[in-house]
């Protein structure tokens, strides 16, 4: 073989390399800039990932000012990676000081000079530390912020992609299926939360089950493109105290490895509506309350990853690194995909 024939055949075999690993589901994982565990899971995990999310960024003035927390982490990994290995999507949200700033984020979609400035921001901040896009996570909307939403996005969507820069957005597992695909219409990809169908105020229950995942992703894909979307999973628990008069208590969200730990040194029996399902375990509590806790452990990730992979979708993504089981990145992924099964038992605001 000549060597240019040689040197045309190494270039195509790089070309579909590149088309394969382009084209194989991604894995992204979210994490905390501020939390020690956080920051352990990313050190020991980061190579596992094709994306990064960090919870970096929130827009904090009716100016468009977008606030940045600091990551030493972050920066120590990408100070000994190759470049743009894996891609970081910070995420920019309206959470700062404990509170959902909603009169920020509808300032930012509503007032032409504000969203200049914070898109401004985000296009300079991208463009010095080569981030691969952005994640956006407004909440809390009211009507008018809702409304003003997917043309917001379609906006900074338009000044990012000059640079090949993606725009990503999160919507809940149950948003109006039409209000999602406005979102994804104006974005790369639309990040649909695939937890909380029991939640920390709820009545206690499964955090993301079987039948509550099949069904509802399969409602939402109908209106998606599976290619364009992203299925986070949970990876955390949640423990309820129920208060003597039996009305709810504020779950406490956490680690698969606390909940794991409570299980064992309260003797609990650990149950599982099916192999896979959310394993959980009632106890009495040193607060004199029983509890109960419910969580997402390596098993039913891997089942609900393999669901979500079956339904075709450009890849899932962690919430959230360091609340999640280590064995998630020690045993293989499963293949089974989950099926709708009965209507799924409703999860309700808890009682206070």
């Amino acid at each position: 073989m000549s060597k240019g024939r040689f040197a045309a055949l190494i270039a195509a075999m790089a070309l579909l390399a590149a088309r394969a690993a382009s084209a194989a589901p991604l894995l992204a994982g979210f994490y905390l800039p501020w939390d020690d565990t956080s920051q352990a899971s990313l050190a020991a995990h980061a190579g596992a990932l094709q994306v990064l999310a960090p919870m970096s960024a929130a827009v904090d003035s009716p100016q468009g000012h977008v606030r940045w927390q600091p990551d030493r982490a972050l920066a120590a990994l990408r100070a000994k990676s190759r470049p743009g290995s894996p891609k970081v999507f910070p995420v920019l949200s309206n959470a700062h000081d404990e509170i959902w700033d909603v009169a920020a984020a509808e300032a930012a979609m509503t007032n032409p000079a504000a969203g200049r400035a914070l898109a401004d921001q985000l296009v300079a901040k991208a463009a010095a530390e080569d981030y691969g896009g952005y994640v956006l996570d407004f909440e809390n909307l009211t009507p008018k912020g809702l409304a003003a939403y997917a043309p917001f996005l379609a906006r900074l969507h338009a000044a990012l992609k000059p640079a090949g820069r993606e725009l990503w957005v999160t919507a809940t597992m149950g948003q109006d299926p039409a209000f999602i695909g406005s979102l994804a219409k104006a974005t790369d990809a639309v990040v649909l939360m695939a937890y909380d169908q029991c939640w920390a105020t709820s009545t206690p229950g499964p955090i993301a089950g079987d039948d509550w995942l099949a069904q509802t992703l399969d409602a939402r894909l109908a209106v998606l493109d599976p290619t364009h979307t992203i299925v986070a999973l949970g990876a955390y628990g949640y423990d309820w105290p129920q208060n003597p008069d039996g009305k709810g208590g504020v779950a406490k969200v956490v680690s698969v490895t606390e909940a794991e730990a409570l299980a064992r040194l309260n003797h609990a029996h650990v149950v599982r509506a099916t192999p896979d399902g959310n394993p959980h375990f009632a106890y009495n509590g040193g607060d004199g309350k029983p509890h109960q806790v419910w969580w997402l452990d390596a098993a039913a990730f891997r089942a609900q990853r393999a669901a979500a992979l079956a339904r075709h979708v450009r890849g899932v993504a962690i919430w959230r690194l360091g609340l999640e089981d280590p064995a998630l990145w020690t045993k293989p992924t499963a293949a089974r995909p989950l099926r709708p099964g009965p209507a799924p038992a409703a999860c309700a605001m808890a009682a206070h």
